[in-house]
């Protein structure tokens, strides 16, 4: 989950009325993945980093029933992020970057955060730390940042995206064989795609969302719904569905169909169905 951009007064963001959104989320999540490992979102709690917006969060997560981390955003405000949740997680102080241990992952939290722009950056101490705490880690990593993890084509993405990713990208390409994935929010859109062969994907906010419009440098926007993703991870496979779950429509269901069925149906309009693989062609040599 990302990007919720809760307000202290309970100001629309753009319009979206983003804690009933995160609510819905919550209790979406609680009703249908009991079964979770944990809950990660990644940055931008509040739009305009008031006490009162990481309070309002603090008391939808009030009883919770999975362990939930929380990372910052450029949105987010250090010290009253801190004055709220500073107990929450063993942070790398000044920065709001640490890890935890989940089963057989070594999972890494990263701030990107940096002063006087809403784009990113690492600098040399959370790069060496981030380059530490790979280098230890006996286990596979799953690492989340707020800040998309490679630029993505579309100008109004890249202008606030992280200024040294060069310097990142070094960093994972020493340690790609050990990082699962990587979870990243920022950009109110679903993305997917890998970097130094490291798999990633980003979601949508909850609240306004991005049109990712390749062909202009100002920020597209447009009504999409908001959602939160479920990863299955597997020894081999690591597998994400988002979850619209302001959906209010139908859904509807019936038992699976044989493949009988659809042989049957071919046959009725004129189209047979072979039964058995072609042969590999032999190509002379």
């Amino acid at each position: 989950m990302t990007d919720l951009h809760l307000t202290g007064t309970g100001e629309l963001h753009f319009g979206h009325d983003t804690h009933e959104a995160t609510r819905q989320a919550l209790d979406h999540a609680r009703t249908h993945f009991a079964d979770a490992g944990f809950l990660v979102i990644t940055g931008d709690l509040a739009n305009w980093g008031e006490i009162g917006a990481y309070r309002k969060l603090e008391r939808l997560l009030a009883d919770y029933p999975l362990p939930v981390y929380l990372m910052i955003g450029n949105h987010d405000n250090r010290d009253n992020f801190l004055s709220v949740f500073g107990d929450r997680h063993r942070f790398d102080a000044p920065f709001m970057q640490y890890w935890a241990d989940h089963d057989r992952y070594r999972l890494l939290f990263l701030d990107t955060q940096t002063a006087g722009t809403a784009g990113g950056a690492f600098g040399s101490h959370r790069l060496r730390w981030l380059d530490q705490r790979l280098s230890e880690s006996e286990r596979e990593v799953l690492m989340f940042m707020h800040h998309h993890p490679t630029p993505t084509g579309a100008h109004a993405m890249d202008a606030k995206g992280v200024a040294d990713w060069d310097a990142f990208h070094r960093v994972l390409a020493r340690h790609s064989a050990k990082i699962r994935h990587i979870f990243h929010g920022h950009c109110h859109t679903d993305m997917q795609g890998h970097i130094e062969g490291i798999s990633f994907s980003g979601l949508r906010s909850m609240g306004s969302q991005v049109y990712p419009d390749l062909s202009t440098e100002m920020v597209s926007r447009w009504e999409g719904a908001p959602h939160y993703a479920v990863a299955l991870i597997g020894e081999r496979s690591l597998v994400t569905h988002q979850q619209d779950f302001t959906y209010a429509g139908d859904v509807h269901t019936h038992p699976r169909g044989q493949f009988t069925d659809f042989v049957n149906n071919c046959a009725k309009r004129g189209v047979n169905v072979p039964d058995a693989d072609p042969d590999p062609l032999e190509i002379a040599s």
